[in-house]
């Protein structure tokens, strides 16, 4: 904080301003309802987002993970798909479903899907294969022993890769506010960028920050809840 001050005295304010312009902006941008509003439109869209990626990511996690000769065969598609710069999806994503919420939803799917879906297959791949063989030696049907055997053990897979999912769903968000239509929190930071206003832009950063933050906390928290054997070793 120090050393901010000490080189934004340096500079011009619309370069770099100072903590104290920061927090007055901060607070301006609070006041007038302007920072609500912008969050309140990213957070539906975020929330249907991760809704749809959850769903699919834990689901086609799951089903590939137990079986193996389909995740072989589509592996490929879904590595060189997870690989690509989600970025120049934008183009398509706009050409099919516009630049409104649709577009926003998908394009926000695009980041936060594949972590939601690797880490949910891998950790599928990963459950031991003593517990699997006891309950086929019992005769259990897979289908049970997916859901009393290998949902309770990835459920720690399944909480990190909302974590991460979510993580994502932010910087697609952001970007989403930037190639299509410009509201919510990322048409603010385009806007704010656009007009020079760079106090009100930094107050927006930092926001978007501590909500990464907030929703990193929140899901640790989660999982120490629903997994705390994992926290005991």
């Amino acid at each position: 904080m120090l050393v901010w001050q000490l080189v934004a005295q340096q500079m011009s304010a619309a370069i770099l301003p100072t903590p104290q312009r920061t927090v007055n902006a901060l607070i301006a941008l609070i006041e007038r309802g302007e920072l609500q509003t912008a969050w309140g439109q990213s957070a539906v869209q975020v929330a249907v987002a991760m809704v749809l990626s959850a769903l699919l990511g834990v689901g086609l996690g799951v089903l590939f993970g137990w079986y193996r000769k389909l995740d072989q065969l589509f592996s490929p598609l879904f590595g060189s798909l997870f690989l690509m710069p989600r970025v120049a999806l934008i183009p398509l994503i706009a050409l099919w479903f516009g630049l409104q919420d649709v577009a926003k939803v998908m394009l926000i799917m695009a980041f936060s899907f594949f972590e939601i879906f690797f880490t949910v297959r891998n950790g599928v791949k990963s459950v031991e294969s003593e517990y699997v063989d006891v309950a086929r030696a019992y005769c259990v049907p897979q289908g049970r022993t997916l859901r009393t055997v290998v949902m309770p053990a990835i459920r720690p897979y399944i909480i990190t890769g909302l974590r991460l999912g979510l993580v994502y769903a932010l910087v697609g968000v952001v970007l989403a506010g930037f190639f299509l239509e410009a509201n919510g929190i990322g048409g603010m930071i385009y806007d704010l960028g656009s007009n020079f206003r760079t106090a009100e832009l930094m107050a927006a950063l930092f926001s978007v920050m501590v909500v990464g933050l907030a929703v990193n906390l929140g899901l640790r928290q989660l999982e120490t809840r629903l997994t705390p054997w994992q926290v005991s070793r």
